[in-house]
């Protein structure tokens, strides 16, 4: 069994920028609500129920996962060598995009306005006097 890589906070800072992109490119393209500025990171993101905080909390958990997962040693069919960086920055597109996936898609819920519950219960009331 391979030994599990420890990762620093320099191995974070290094890819600080690259988080960036991912939020920048993905998550603030699709809601209007959703900011780079910290002082917003509490916004929820439409119906989503997740905040810029919470993505960008996945987004380092997806960070540490590929830092761990990266193998030096490894080499394509073609014998050449993956940089960390290449592996980093293809992990974080496949997770990014699964989650895209999953917070956009109507078929979850996700970014479909409800009625609330007030408006639905009054929608029924007014059926029942009709009868």
């Amino acid at each position: 069994m391979s030994e599990v890589r420890v990762v620093t906070n320099e191995d974070i800072k290094k890819y600080v920028p690259m988080i960036n992109k991912w939020l920048r490119d993905s998550v603030v393209k699709n809601w209007n609500e959703a900011t780079l500025n910290r002082a917003d990171d509490e916004v929820t993101l439409g119906n989503t129920g997740q905040s810029m905080a919470d993505i960008r909390q996945q987004l380092y958990t997806e960070l540490v996962v590929a830092l761990q997962k990266y193998d030096p040693n490894y080499r394509t069919k073609e014998g050449r060598s993956v940089k960390e960086s290449t592996f980093v920055y293809q992990h974080l597109y496949h997770r990014v995009g699964q989650l895209m996936k999953k917070l956009t898609k109507h078929k979850y819920g996700y970014g479909i306005w409800s009625l609330s519950l007030e408006e639905t219960l009054r929608e029924n009331n007014d059926h029942m006097g009709d009868e």
